[in-house]
């Protein structure tokens, strides 16, 4: 029996059907480079090179892709990152502005090194994100330089810290946040009350984001030594001095992350391989990422992806529309990525759970706000497409 085209439309768009209804990603992460001017001892990407930048896609290339997100998402957030991305300054500027011009909110975690000068600092309140986030290993200078590669580091990031504080006060703009992610790992977890005290009150930024080991980023070798040495955490501890700072600092946090911290470090306990880093065969005890449902990752060849790893599918963006029919027609993924508990899951990137209530309040939010999507297989989407632009031609002058 041969089916009419809105019968067989039907049937193929039944193929699969989402758990849950699918809403536009609520952020875009789009890479500068992929190197660094750092060392990390949690990190290979100083290992890199840009020696294939021909190969990348253009700036004004991902600048259209940022078009084309706020177009998906118009209260999205997009995530300007690398490597360390403001190593490639003009790059960087035009990639915040393509935002700003879009009406997306920016957002850029960065390691201090290269905001020097208060004129530069200006520059940032004035033409870059709207969330700065500069990285601190530990409220200790030592400690930071030591697992930075780099001596010096500490004091760069907090200089960084400083001028951007002093920039927006001096400019009064209000609406740029400055923030510090910090790693807590087996060497530092203790001082996470001195952490914040250095962070809130010292230097006086507007939060301590906490970011928790997990493999190294690019592990580029057979072991991760770093990971390792650093996974040994007390998770009742651990978990007994974020309460206690929670009630010193008034942080508001979120008991369903409380919960999912210590989850994730009794399964780092677990794993007597963590030395073989992304290739342990241990995982999370829960499953705490939905990456999936929220994030598209557009590395430097203009490849999109649901999550950072390459363990999954993604799909080259070559023509205008192909980062919403990548979304819209990643369901099969989407299936199995529900089924990963890899120690990224903890990452602040992908976790399911806000670290505050607040934070929380805004995924609500957003998922209050951003419509409903329907999600089709590849197929169906060509046929949609197809029938969209027939309607479009047989449309009367006019009309």
């Amino acid at each position: 029996m041969k089916l009419s085209l809105p019968v067989a439309f039907g049937a193929i768009s039944r193929l699969q059907v989402p758990s849950f209804p699918l809403r536009s990603p609520r952020f875009l992460f789009i890479e500068v480079n992929k190197r660094c001017n750092l060392k990390c001892q949690h990190c290979d990407f100083w290992l890199r090179t840009d020696d294939d930048r021909d190969r990348y896609l253009s700036v004004p290339g991902r600048s259209a892709v940022i078009a084309e997100f706020a177009e998906l998402s118009p209260n999205g957030n997009v995530v300007i990152c690398g490597g360390e991305p403001m190593l490639d300054l003009e790059d960087y500027f035009a990639l915040a502005r393509s935002c700003r011009e879009n009406g997306v909110r920016a957002l850029s975690v960065v390691n201090g090194t290269r905001i020097r000068s208060p004129a530069l600092a200006e520059r940032m309140i004035l033409e870059g994100p709207h969330e700065i986030s500069i990285s601190l290993n530990s409220p200790c200078e030592a400690q930071h330089d030591e697992t930075r590669g780099v001596k010096g580091a500490f004091k760069k990031a907090v200089r960084a810290l400083r001028l951007l504080i002093e920039a927006r006060s001096r400019l009064g703009v209000n609406s740029t946040r400055i923030y510090v992610m910090g790693l807590i790992y087996g060497g530092n977890y203790r001082s996470i009350d001195d952490f914040y005290d250095l962070v809130l009150n010292d230097i006086g930024a507007d939060k301590l984001k906490l970011n928790f080991l997990q493999p190294s980023f690019g592990q580029a070798g057979e072991e991760d030594p770093f990971f390792a040495a650093q996974g040994a955490v007390d998770p009742d501890e651990l978990t007994t001095i974020l309460k206690r700072c929670n009630e010193k600092y008034r942080l508001d946090y979120n008991p369903a992350w409380l919960e999912q911290v210590g989850m994730y470090f009794r399964s780092l306990n677990a794993a007597t391989d963590r030395v073989r880093g992304w290739a342990s065969t241990k995982e999370t005890e829960v499953h705490i990422c939905n990456t999936y449902d929220r994030n598209i990752m557009v590395n430097h060849y203009g490849m999109a992806r649901l999550c950072f790893s390459g363990k999954f599918p993604g799909m080259t963006l070559r023509e205008p529309g192909d980062l919403r029919r990548f979304w819209q027609t990643s369901e099969a993924i989407r299936a199995d990525m529900r089924k990963c508990n890899q120690f990224c899951g903890i990452s602040h990137s992908v976790r399911r759970e806000s670290s505050t209530m607040s934070g929380r309040q805004k995924m609500l939010d957003h998922q209050a706000k951003a419509p409903v999507m329907q999600s089709h297989s590849d197929i169906t989407f060509k046929i949609a497409s197809g029938m969209r632009a027939l309607a479009r031609f047989n449309r009367a002058p006019g009309s």
